[in-house]
């Protein structure tokens, strides 16, 4: 039997720090092996002149499929770089639902991309929730209409604060049905 294992691919520079800290949710979550693969800037795409120099998580997510060194683990990217796919303008990740590739982008989680000031534990909480929301659809799990839980779709920033870092009961019975 092949075990599941996630791997972490920070795209780009990621704070090694931030890094651990995802590294250390995604095993509290999710309790699988996993690891964090350093590797050159796999992202070779161009930012789109059309949608305000954002790059496209569609596209994206498949070179990364190209990239995986194995097609049965699960892999989620992390890139500061801003996103947009064919249906939204701009978004905070995006994953295959039922897949092995999931892409988080950090852009729109700092407080500073609003004219706040930093508040590392509200991006701290942001960036778990995206992570484990998006590694849940490369799970199968879909979006959820309980505004609390995790797999709650954050349509905005609003909806990924208020939401929390955990499943509701029935997402968290098909979780670890999928595990």
């Amino acid at each position: 039997m092949i075990k599941k294992k996630i791997t972490l691919v920070p795209i780009g520079h990621i704070d090694d720090s931030l890094l651990e800290f995802i590294y250390q949710s995604i095993g509290n979550t999710f309790r699988l092996d996993s690891r964090i693969v350093l590797c050159q800037d796999l992202l070779g795409e161009v930012p789109d002149p059309v949608y305000g120099g954002k790059y496209n998580s569609t596209t994206l997510i498949k070179e990364l499929f190209e990239c995986l060194p194995e097609k049965k683990s699960k892999m989620v990217a992390i890139t500061e770089r801003d996103l947009y796919s064919p249906i939204f303008s701009c978004l905070f990740g995006e994953a295959q639902l039922g897949g092995c590739c999931a892409l988080i982008s950090l852009h729109r989680l700092h407080q500073e991309y609003y004219g706040l000031a930093e508040d590392n534990s509200l991006f701290l909480s942001r960036c778990e929730k995206e992570v484990v929301h998006e590694i849940s659809h490369l799970f199968g799990l879909v979006h959820c209409d309980n505004s609390y839980c995790i797999m709650y779709p954050s349509n905005n920033i609003i909806d990924t604060d208020v939401k929390s870092c955990s499943f509701c009961p029935e997402c968290q019975e098909l979780i670890e049905q999928s595990l």
